[in-house]
């Protein structure tokens, strides 16, 4: 843990995640896929805060009764925690409780739910109405925020930080 990454280590990560995602698609053709990452800037992915994400979200995923479960894998790499669900659901209903969670519970923000298509593509929100993303330090797009390199890693970090200590321990039933 707390070990720094390489850029050529991360995008391995990537590509390992995609290869993943086929596998458990082959696997399970019946179900929807949700892959969830944990939002972290800087070279080093697995720390206590993304840890604890991990297990909370773990904790609650398992507990949600709007999932079916058929699949449930948790991670925990050098280039961050994964998750991998395989659900009865169908894909928009799936992305619509994953948006519900992203946006609505309080460490949701620091999650990043991708429901993966059976053609392996990312399913956007936009896709059922939803709006994209907002930047955890000033609102904005969170795209646009990214594209334009408009925050600092360590501007980033403290807001991560920051809402990681203020809800880690609370309680929460979404589902």
């Amino acid at each position: 843990m707390n070990e720094t990454i390489t850029l050529i280590e991360l995008l391995r990560s990537r590509d390992e995640r995609h290869e993943k995602h086929l596998q458990l698609l082959r696997r399970f053709p019946d179900c929807s896929l949700v892959s969830v990452t944990m939002v972290m800037p800087g070279p080093v992915k697995l720390n206590s805060i993304t840890a604890g994400l991990a297990k909370r979200a773990e904790a609650f995923l398992r507990s949600c009764p709007q999932f079916h479960i058929e699949f449930f894998e948790r991670r925990d790499l050098k280039t961050g925690p994964e998750i991998y669900l395989l659900c009865r659901e169908g894909l928009e209903a799936t992305k619509r409780i994953c948006c519900d969670i992203e946006d609505l519970h309080p460490l949701g923000r620091l999650w990043d739910f991708t429901v993966i298509r059976p053609d392996s593509v990312p399913m956007a929100r936009t896709e059922i109405g939803r709006h994209a993303r907002h930047c955890i330090v000033c609102g904005e797009t969170a795209i646009d925020c990214i594209r334009g390199r408009r925050h600092s890693i360590e501007e980033i970090y403290k807001r991560v930080e920051e809402i990681y200590v203020a809800n880690s321990e609370k309680p929460f039933e979404l589902c």
